[in-house]
C-alpha cells in the first residue's frame, strides 16, 4: 500500500544501458527460468568475466538492471501505514477485515480509498478518515522513515556493479522524494517512477514498464524486487524477473509460481550477486 503524499520528485532517466558496462553472466539456469528467458528477444552473450553464487533456480546471466519497490521493500513503512489506516478507521467506529486490508497492500493510496469507500458505503466519512490517517501518518514518521535491513547495502552494491537502478512505487512523488532524500539514497536511482507517472498502478505492469523504459533496459533484462503480492503480479506482468522479499504478506503458491526466487531478506538477495569463491 502506498504512503501518503509528503519535496517533489519527477520521473527521471539517465544514460542508456548501452553506454555502460554490461553485467557479467551468472550461474547455470534452471529449466524453468531458461524457458522464460528463451521467450525474450535474443541478444549477444554477455562476457563471463565473473561467476555469481545464486540459487539453482535463478539465472542472472541476462540481468542488466534492477528495479526496486519502495514501501515494505526498502523502507519499513508498511506496518506504519497499516497502523495509521486502521487507527483512523477505529477512531470513526469502523473495522476492516484482515483479508480486505491485505488485498490493498501494494495498491496506490487513492485506489485504496475508493475500495474503502465502496466497502463501507456512501455514508462513510471519507474526509474525516483521510484527515485522521494523514495526521497519524505524519506523527509516526516524525522521527524518521526506517530503512529495511540491508536496503542501503544492496543499493550501493548494485551501484558498484554499474547496474542501472530504478524505483517503481505506488506511493506519490512527494513521499518517494521524502523517503529517498531522508535516507540519502536518491542519487543512486536513474529512474524514479511513482503513481503520479502512470495511469494504472499495481498490480498492473505500468510502473515497471515505465521504469524499464527510463533506465533504458528491457523488462526482460531487469530484476524486480518486491514485498507485496500486487507488486509481484505487476513486475511479472511487465516481463521482469521478480524476486519477492516478504514483509507483511507471506509468499503464497501463486507468488512462488510468479517469482524466480523468494528471499529471506535483502541481504539474501545481495549475496546472490557476490562473486563465487
Amino acid at each position: 500500500m502506498a504512503a501518503p503524499l509528503l519535496p517533489h520528485i519527477q520521473a527521471n532517466s539517465g544514460t542508456p544501458t548501452s553506454a555502460r558496462r554490461r553485467y557479467p553472466a551468472g550461474c547455470a539456469a534452471s529449466q524453468r527460468f531458461r524457458r522464460q528467458s528463451n521467450r525474450c528477444k535474443r541478444r549477444p552473450a554477455l562476457p563471463r568475466a565473473q561467476r555469481i553464487a545464486v540459487p539453482s533456480r535463478v539465472d542472472l546471466s541476462s540481468i542488466e538492471a534492477v528495479i526496486f519497490d519502495m514501501d515494505g521493500l526498502l523502507f519499513d513503512t508498511e506496518p506504519l501505514i497499516k497502523t495509521a489506516k486502521l487507527g483512523a478507521l477505529r477512531a470513526l467506529g469502523f473495522e476492516l477485515p484482515d483479508a480486505f486490508y491485505n488485498a490493498m497492500i501494494g495498491v496506490p493510496g487513492p485506489e485504496c480509498d475508493i475500495r474503502i469507500q465502496t466497502h463501507f458505503g456512501p455514508t462513510f466519512p471519507m474526509d474525516d478518515y483521510l484527515s485522521a490517517y494523514r495526521s497519524d501518518w505524519t506523527r509516526l514518521i516524525a522521527a524518521g522513515v526506517p530503512l529495511k535491513a540491508g536496503a542501503a547495502d544492496i543499493i550501493r552494491h548494485f551501484h558498484g556493479l554499474d547496474m542501472p537502478i530504478g524505483l517503481a512505487t505506488s506511493s506519490g512523488r512527494e513521499a518517494a522524494s521524502h523517503h529517498l532524500h531522508t535516507a540519502e539514497l536518491h542519487h543512486y536511482f536513474r529512474a524514479v517512477v511513482t503513481r503520479n507517472d502512470v495511469s494504472r498502478g499495481k498490480p498492473h505492469p505500468d510502473l515497471y514498464l515505465k521504469a524499464a523504459e527510463l533506465i533504458g533496459v528491457a523488462p526482460e533484462r531487469s530484476l524486480a524486487l518486491e514485498d507485496s503480492h500486487n507488486g509481484i503480479r505487476a513486475a511479472h506482468a511487465a516481463g521482469c524477473h521478480p524476486i519477492m522479499v516478504p514483509d507483511l504478506l507471506a509468499a503464497t503458491e501463486e507468488m512462488h509460481s510468479l517469482c524466480v526466487h523468494v528471499a529471506r531478506d535483502l541481504h539474501d538477495v545481495r549475496r546472490m550477486f557476490l562473486p563465487a569463491p
